[in-house]
């Protein structure tokens, strides 16, 4: 009777594996599965034992048995570990929800750069099959008082772009210093106005050079003015300091 026994107790405890995978399973998704649902493309990495999940933007590596998996160029862990089961990768659903939302997040990022740069390429199509302008650039400058900036004004052909370009004379040893680029857009009237920083460039009686630049065939413009204190010629009381020892 003890091979029966033992013949019984195999059966047992083989019904009992049988039980716990497939309860294990109920509770775990395959990754087959979750790529589907997250629009992923499913890849077997025979020689890593591993899956890949990709898309748009995004690429996950799997392991069986291993808490760890890769996130483009991170590492993140799951608290369940990913099984072989029935010739696929089962997850927890957790981890599954998880590959979803990096999923999700991944194309939207992708969708809205491909639409930044079909933005870009239509803009820079419209620029190269815009009809040629003519035209010369009028321009005035002059320091805004008690504001460490400029008032830029002038004329250009209507709607033609404007670029603002700072130069500062800082030495007679040192050569000119870029301090910042504007882009204004001339109005229909072809009129343009902008209060410009001066920024860095705070130094006294230093030169400002301001030069107004357009498309090929617009004439540029220039002109230099001095800096000057931003209330010059105002006395403050604070600033008159009286006579005598302190």
């Amino acid at each position: 009777m003890r091979p029966f026994y033992q013949v019984v107790l195999f059966a047992l405890c083989l019904q009992v594996t049988t039980v716990s995978v497939v309860a294990d399973s109920a509770q775990s998704v395959p990754l087959a599965t979750v790529a589907r649902a997250a629009h992923l493309q499913y890849t077997w990495l025979s020689a890593s034992r591993a899956v890949q999940l990709s898309g748009p933007g995004i690429v996950l590596v799997i392991r069986p048995g291993d808490n760890l998996y890769e996130v483009d160029d991170r590492v993140e862990v799951t608290a369940v570990t990913p099984r072989y089961i029935s010739n696929d990768i089962y997850v927890s659903r957790k981890l599954a929800n998880h590959i979803n939302q990096l999923a999700w997040q991944a194309q939207r990022l992708a969708s809205i750069q491909e639409a930044q740069v079909a933005s870009a390429v239509n803009t820079m199509l419209q620029q190269v099959n815009a009809p040629e302008l003519h035209g010369t650039i009028v321009l005035n400058v002059t320091q805004l008082q008690g504001a460490e900036a400029l008032l830029v004004t002038g004329d250009a052909p209507p709607s033609a772009p404007v670029r603002i370009t700072l130069l500062a004379t800082l030495s007679s040893d040192v050569p000119n210093v870029l301090l910042s680029r504007h882009d204004l857009t001339a109005g229909p009237d072809g009129k343009f106005q902008a209060i410009v920083p001066i920024a860095p460039d705070y130094l006294r009686d230093s030169f400002i050079h301001v030069l107004a630049t357009s498309l090929p065939g617009v004439i540029s413009a220039s002109s230099q003015l001095l800096i000057h204190p931003a209330n010059a010629g105002i006395t403050v009381p604070v600033e008159a300091y009286p006579g005598g020892i302190w």
